[in-house]
């Protein structure tokens, strides 16, 4: 079936492990039933709030810890009543800690989570069901992919806060020494799986031994991206029904084959596979690669003056392309647990996060992109390299439907373990079409769990 593009418009990782899934499993809500929207009974004027609730994240770029900072500091203005306090934490941990606070009611009232783990949540009942706090205005008022992204039968558990997904970053200067001359500055423009290829053959045969092409941002919890060469082929990761594994087919082949290569002609470093240390962004940094797809997130990292990208002038374009184009679902939502002693207070927190004037001064603030409709067509003043977020902001367009309702099932934390397995063993010597079968039937186990 063609794929359907969301019509415009991470850190990652970190999910339940079986042991805390199945102990979660006693703690669905039994909260009768809502409505869709909250028309009926409902609390979306939620008016004037007070207490204390804790809003834990990830100690993220200094732009996003600006702007959490600036949200709790004029949401307390608002409401002289209430405190937010704000929890920074590590993100190595940060979702077992969660879990832990979870299953002990200990956990913080508010929490940022990652679209490839809510539906671990959103499916064990643990989360506010703020859908009585919205109205149908304010929930029509998302990009409906995004806005699918936090329901779970039917019901809301959150807010999409922001997105990202992935593009190319590369060097004027390693390009220009190559011979290779414009570079795609329009979407529908974007290099072809072919012209892409060439591109990385001119950077091999230019390069130096111990340089190469690119390097690609599958690392550990990103094994999933590698779904986007699969959606650019045509298929998808899992059927309809989103069931059962629907990987095993001539896309996947395709796909599977054309990443080998990627080995095979030596276009990325050996250990920029799945299971290393050395992350897309480090192979550029340190000058390794001359091209490296990155997410949105982090073009303040490698425009830090300091520390930043050294290497001359560099620039963004566009994922390669072949029967589609397609890229993958990064971002967080901000979710509320449903134990929190403060509902009203934790909804409206909710609610403030993703108004258009507060969206729009993180997403500034942090260089990622908004998750309204009312913003997705705007032009947003970023606050570093306005001039290579407009590829992030076309390329978003590419984020399927299809990619959309297949990252945020409930077993996905599953399937991206068994994207590490395997791709790491595809890159490693096995064979296309045994890779392929072995993805295949490890997706199956994954969503069957």
């Amino acid at each position: 079936m063609p794929l359907q593009p969301i019509s415009r418009r991470s850190m990652l990782v970190g999910a339940f492990g079986l042991a805390a899934a199945g102990a979660l499993s006693g703690c669905v809500a039994n909260n009768g039933p809502v409505p869709s929207t909250a028309a009926a009974g409902s609390k979306a004027d939620i008016g004037e709030v007070e207490g204390t609730i804790r809003f834990a994240f990830w100690g993220g770029s200094d732009g996003e810890n600006a702007g959490f900072a600036h949200a709790k500091k004029v949401f307390e203005a608002r409401h002289p009543k209430a405190t937010v306090e704000l929890q920074t934490l590590p993100y190595d941990g940060f979702f077992s800690g969660i879990d832990r606070g979870i299953l002990s009611r200990t956990a913080p009232d508010v929490f940022r989570v990652d679209y490839t783990s809510i539906g671990k949540y959103t499916s064990h009942g643990v989360l506010l069901d703020i859908t009585p706090y919205l109205s149908a205005t304010e929930s029509a008022g998302f990009l409906p992919a995004l806005r699918d992204a936090v329901r779970f039968e039917g019901r809301t558990y959150g807010v999409p806060h922001q997105t990202d997904t992935s593009a190319i970053a590369f060097s004027r200067d390693a390009l220009d020494e190559a011979g290779i001359g414009a570079v795609p500055d329009r979407l529908e423009d974007a290099w072809t799986w072919e012209d892409f290829t060439a591109v990385a053959t001119k950077l091999r045969k230019a390069l130096p031994d111990d340089k190469y092409p690119f390097a690609y941002d599958w690392t550990a919890a990103g094994a999933y991206r590698w779904a986007s060469f699969l959606y650019q082929a045509g298929g998808s990761l899992l059927t309809p029904s989103l069931e059962h594994s629907a990987v095993d087919g001539d896309p996947a082949r395709k796909a599977m084959a054309f990443t080998q290569r990627f080995f095979d002609e030596r276009w990325v470093p050996a250990n920029n596979t799945i299971k290393t240390t050395v992350y897309s962004d480090n192979f550029f940094l340190n000058q390794t690669v001359a091209m490296t797809f990155i997410g949105d997130f982090l073009v303040p990292e490698l425009a830090d003056a300091k520390n930043g990208y050294q290497g001359g002038k560099w620039a963004t374009t566009y994922m390669p392309r072949d029967e589609a184009a397609a890229s993958d679902l990064g971002g967080n939502a901000v979710v509320a647990t449903r134990d929190t002693e403060h509902p009203e207070l934790a909804a409206a927190f909710l609610k403030f996060l993703v108004e258009e004037a507060q969206m729009r001064d993180f997403c500034q603030r942090a260089n990622e992109l908004p998750t309204l409709k009312s913003l997705a067509d705007t032009p947003l003043d970023y606050a570093v390299r306005p001039d290579v977020m407009d590829v992030f902001t076309q390329q978003a367009t590419t984020i399927t439907e299809t990619a959309v309702r297949e990252t945020v099932v409930p077993g996905f934390a599953s399937v991206n373990t068994a994207l590490q397995d395997q791709l790491e063993l595809a890159f490693h010597g096995r064979g296309t079409d045994a890779a392929v079968q072995a993805i295949d039937a490890a997706v199956e186990q994954a969503v069957a769990a």
